[in-house]
């Protein structure tokens, strides 16, 4: 019988037991913890959409008309209009021929290799990947090839040493834990040098980055069709479009095979139809809203000048995620600790979310946080010894 009490002094001892927080509040730019009101910069809820009153007020009138939950898995009577009608929303406004909603973006990318999975498939991430991206490997039949993060000149290396005549590149847009960012024409070059697949992860940039107005924000705006080849584009609605879920958009032949082979898909229960309709309401919100994309990226610069101006050292990322490397499990706790008693939560990121010695604090700009705000959080910082 494994020895769990054994293992758990174990993960205490090397400093990376981890505790749930349980929150007192709606997620927002403040949070409420232990009776505390705390300045929140550990949310992906970029937009700030989480605790909108109008996405509020618009979930209840759904509700009214489709209930509360789905009832049912989505091939049984858990597939509603609603579904259909986000679906083919996504697949419009992203320019994929279809899209599938789903419940999550780990059970996503799970899915999704399990779907297509061959003992002969070749399938070369990022080494910075996300877990989800990782797991999706090692859980299914294919061959998992890492390659050094954001080294191209690796990849292509690794991709020549193989002698797979299926291969398939799959990496996150925007890395989660350092908030860098994928070059999709660079990975899509190869992908059409070497014939393989690519798939993006862009949990992190669906709803955020918008450099062309006119078009819905992803980490593929801004970017010529022409450029990317990019066969499997996966995104979630738990970040920037503030309700929760994910979706997958591809050919008709991709999508139609998830459907029927996808076990995550196949075996949950559908995300309630309100929620579904919600989300729907959330994306046409920022569409029309363009201003939120805006304040997010004034909010990100100040952040950015405010640090050099205080030679606070952060490995400055233009998405809204930043971070400072500390390399000490211990140590990241005992910031974490100091922020709480300064009134703000920023959140330690410890091993085996990053490597061993990676560790790092992790923070997070929204398009609410005021500027005292930002200011209190540097002034924070630049006082940490």
């Amino acid at each position: 019988m494994t020895d769990f009490k054994r293992i758990v002094q174990q993960i205490k001892k090397e400093g990376r037991y981890r505790k749930r927080v349980a929150l007192m509040s709606p997620q927002d730019v403040y949070i409420i913890i232990n009776k505390r009101k705390l300045s929140n910069f550990s949310s992906n809820n970029y937009l700030n959409l989480a605790n909108s009153s109008y996405l509020k007020k618009k979930l209840k009138s759904h509700i009214n008309h489709y209930g509360i939950g789905s009832g049912a898995s989505p091939l049984i009577s858990g597939y509603s209009d609603a579904h259909l009608r986000l679906e083919n929303r996504i697949s419009k406004i992203l320019n994929f021929p279809s899209t599938v909603v789903t419940n999550s973006g780990y059970l996503t990318n799970v899915g999704l290799l399990n779907a297509i999975a061959k003992k002969d498939i070749d399938v070369f991430q990022d080494k910075g990947n996300h877990n989800s991206i990782i797991e999706s490997s090692r859980l299914s039949d294919v061959k998992l090839i890492r390659y050094l993060h954001l080294d191209y000149e690796d990849l292509e290396k690794k991709i020549l040493s193989s002698s797979s005549k299926n291969k398939i590149i799959f990496a996150d847009s925007v890395f989660s834990m350092t908030g860098e960012k994928s070059d999709l024409v660079q990975l899509s070059k190869l992908a059409y040098k070497y014939k393989c697949l690519l798939f993006v992860d862009d949990a992190h940039g669906f709803g955020v980055n918008r450099k062309d107005k006119r078009f819905f924000p992803s980490s593929l705006n801004g970017i010529s069709r022409s450029k990317l080849k990019i066969d499997a584009y996966i995104g979630t609605f738990g970040k920037a479009i503030g309700t929760c879920g994910a979706f997958v958009c591809g050919s008709k032949e991709l999508i139609d095979l998830l459907i029927q082979k996808s076990k995550p898909y196949i075996y949950s229960t559908s995300l309630p139809p309100a929620l579904i309709e919600t989300t729907h309401d959330s994306i046409d919100y920022i569409m029309t809203n363009k201003s939120l994309s805006k304040d997010l990226e004034d909010n990100i610069a100040y952040f950015r000048d405010l640090a050099k101006k205080n030679n606070v050292h952060i490995n400055f990322s233009d998405s809204p995620i930043q971070t400072m490397h500390i390399g000490d499990p211990k140590k990241v706790m005992e910031i974490h600790k100091r922020a709480l008693d300064s009134g703000i939560y920023i959140q330690p990121i410890r091993y085996p979310t990053v490597p061993v010695n990676k560790d790092l604090i992790r923070i997070n700009i929204t398009s609410d946080h005021s500027k005292k705000q930002i200011q209190s959080l540097i002034d924070f910082l630049k006082n940490m010894k």
